[in-house]
């Protein structure tokens, strides 16, 4: 485990986000800042230690289920909004469940959960009601991830160097 200490822009450190979008986006935040010290700060560089990019990704997942689930449901659309958002928490837990068994390694789960996301994306975004902008949306930010991810590949060397100067 790699630790950064007195330095709280470390918390801009590529290598502590997941998903290439908050990556590219912390690069930049990065390049632009001045070093700042901050004594008695410990950071833990891994890179599922950005607390924004956990609970952002996974209220998008579970609102975008819960409209999924909204648009098979024939009750008044708050009601099955508020439905659909029990409904995603529990689909949500026992696909971890599931995937888990189907899938040994947490890397292949996580991408066997985020490929059946897309795939129903790709299934909503079919529709002709009011869900298709849901399924839309989705793929449409899972391309821009995938571009993300070609830039941030193309940076490596740039962000490697940014990130050395955080080594003790």
């Amino acid at each position: 485990m790699r630790l950064v200490r007195d330095r709280e822009d470390a918390r801009w450190m590529p290598s502590r986000f997941h998903f290439a979008l908050f990556r590219l986006a912390a690069f930049l935040r990065l390049r632009g800042m001045a070093p700042r010290p901050r004594p008695g700060i410990i950071l833990v560089i891994d890179r599922d230690q950005s607390a924004f990019e956990n609970h952002a990704v996974s209220i998008w997942i579970a609102v975008t289920l819960a409209c999924y689930i909204a648009a098979e449901l024939p009750w008044v659309f708050p009601l099955a909004i508020l439905a659909g958002l029990l409904l995603a928490f529990t689909a949500m837990q026992f696909m971890v469940v599931i995937g888990g068994l189907i899938v040994r390694s947490t890397r292949a789960n996580s991408i066997f959960l985020m490929s059946l996301f897309i795939l129903v994306a790709a299934y909503y975004a079919r529709a002709t009601s009011w869900v298709r902008f849901v399924g839309w949306h989705v793929l449409a930010l899972a391309a821009l991830n995938a571009v993300a991810a070609v830039i941030v590949f193309a940076l490596r060397g740039a962000i490697a160097k940014r990130e050395a100067a955080f080594a003790a």
